[in-house]
């Protein structure tokens, strides 16, 4: 059901993991640390308001290597470069406020992140961080604005199973009718890796919209 899909990502050796929002049960973060490149050190970007601690707690647990966390707050951007550009996995959490993320993620921040995918790192945009990962989300003002661009025209929606769900969807839908919409549920994930290979993680509870949300594709 994957194949042919009219989605595009960054072309790099990396993988990219979309996923929704985390779940105690779920085998996403595991498979990601199995997949991850194991010689580089694992950089942290949350906005959770325990900074990220429980977030590298469990990651620890499953085996991670040493890891950091990258202030996108930090003034010097060359610092900012060299933590994440080094990486070999890279995992991002907004907790309640993506769009303040969205701000923070400046282009020092997109281009090592594409520099580290390049070069074989594996980035995990996890809960609501997943939608910037796109090429659109909606402002704080309700408007279509453009995401980061690492997978091209789409619009990634988090912890729901039908873009019926959601009038976010349906917005975009409206300002941009050629995009490709990817519902990703709690629990679930989509990859993308390297020669336009793609993965569904966890529940595989995942839905595509070609523009219109009531034609619909399940994984």
């Amino acid at each position: 059901m994957l194949d042919g899909l009219p989605i595009r990502w960054l072309d790099s050796y990396g993988w990219l993991v979309l996923s929704g929002s985390a779940d105690p049960h779920s085998e996403i973060r595991a498979l990601a640390l199995s997949r991850c490149n194991a010689s580089g050190a694992v950089a942290y970007i949350s906005l959770a308001q325990d900074y990220g601690d429980a977030l590298m707690d469990d990651l620890t647990e499953l085996g991670a290597p040493s890891g950091y966390l990258v202030d996108l707050q930090d003034e010097d951007n060359n610092e900012i470069h060299e933590r994440l550009s080094g990486a070999g996995m890279i995992v991002i959490e907004a907790g309640d406020d993506i769009h303040r993320l969205k701000r923070l993620m400046t282009q020092t921040v997109v281009h090592a992140m594409k520099g580290a995918l390049r070069d074989g790192a594996l980035v995990l945009f996890e809960g609501s961080a997943a939608t910037l990962a796109g090429s659109y989300y909606l402002d704080p003002s309700g408007e279509v604005a453009s995401a980061l661009k690492i997978v091209e025209d789409v619009y990634v929606a988090v912890d729901v199973n039908s873009f019926l769900e959601t009038e976010s969807a349906q917005l975009v839908f409206q300002k941009r009718p050629d995009a490709v919409g990817v519902a990703i549920d709690r629990g679930s994930a989509l990859v993308l890796g390297p020669d336009q290979h793609i993965e569904t993680w966890g529940d595989k509870q995942i839905t595509f919209s070609l523009g219109d949300p009531s034609r619909q594709a399940e994984s």
